[in-house]
């Protein structure tokens, strides 16, 4: 997957509401770790304000041709078991 596949596509919950656009892709050490969509998301990539709807990457289902599809609430992660 490229950064431009995400540039511009629309975000969907599971149930089909739109919530948006992906407006900016945050990464940290190379790996993208949130993305931002919608209205609020595109004015905090106008004026770099912290008001965007920022969605974990924990929270992204599925990629598809310009569609991400997200849920609201990330996986949970199995504990580690100690030996």
């Amino acid at each position: 997957m490229r950064l431009s596949d995400l540039r511009d596509a629309k975000v969907k919950s599971l149930d089909g509401e739109t919530l948006g656009h992906v407006h900016e892709v945050h990464a940290e050490g190379g790996r993208i770790v949130a993305i931002t969509c919608g209205w609020p998301g595109f004015i905090e990539r106008l004026t770099a304000r912290k008001h965007g709807h920022r969605i974990s990457w924990e929270c992204v289902l599925k990629v598809s041709h310009k569609e991400v599809i997200v849920t609201p609430d990330p996986p949970r992660q199995k504990a580690k078991r100690s030996a």
